[in-house]
């Protein structure tokens, strides 16, 4: 009984502490000056669903594996752009970019049936500078 409780223990540890985001705290980039804009991608650290991950997509093109506590800076063309994450099921969210102007898409874990699921939610500056601050860089999706 105790092996069982100890390796309990130990899985939920690892569960907890192995996937999340390790790069850089975050830094916001410069704003734009070429006439694109910035969505910065973000997932707020918490024990709810920590070792789940996704690739974030925008207009199908992966951008980065959305981490626990991890964020990435999209910079595109004005316009409207159609994030996606993929668990157990796909969430999407559409941006609408503006030249030198910072958006931020958070991502959220939500009840699945095998697993959780990732949410996207574009929220606004103030929330989204204050929940940013405490988060990591993440790598690009690698091609």
């Amino acid at each position: 009984m105790r092996h069982c409780a100890l390796a309990i223990s130990v899985f939920v540890t690892v569960l907890l502490t192995g996937c999340g985001a390790s790069g850089p705290a975050f830094k916001p980039i410069d704003a734009p000056t070429d006439g694109r804009g910035v969505v910065y991608i973000y997932r707020q650290s918490s024990g709810l669903g920590a070792g789940l991950h996704g690739t974030v997509r925008a207009n199908s093109t992966p951008v980065t594996d959305m981490k626990n506590g991890g964020y990435f800076p999209y910079v595109g063309t004005p316009g409207p752009v159609k994030f996606q994450v993929t668990t157990e099921a796909t969430n999407d969210a559409t941006v609408n970019l503006e030249a030198g102007i910072e958006k931020f898409l958070k991502v959220t874990v939500g009840m699945g049936f095998f697993v959780g699921h990732l949410h996207l939610t574009e929220v606004s500056p103030e929330i989204g500078k204050k929940e940013i601050a405490d988060t990591k860089l993440l790598e690009p999706a690698k091609p």
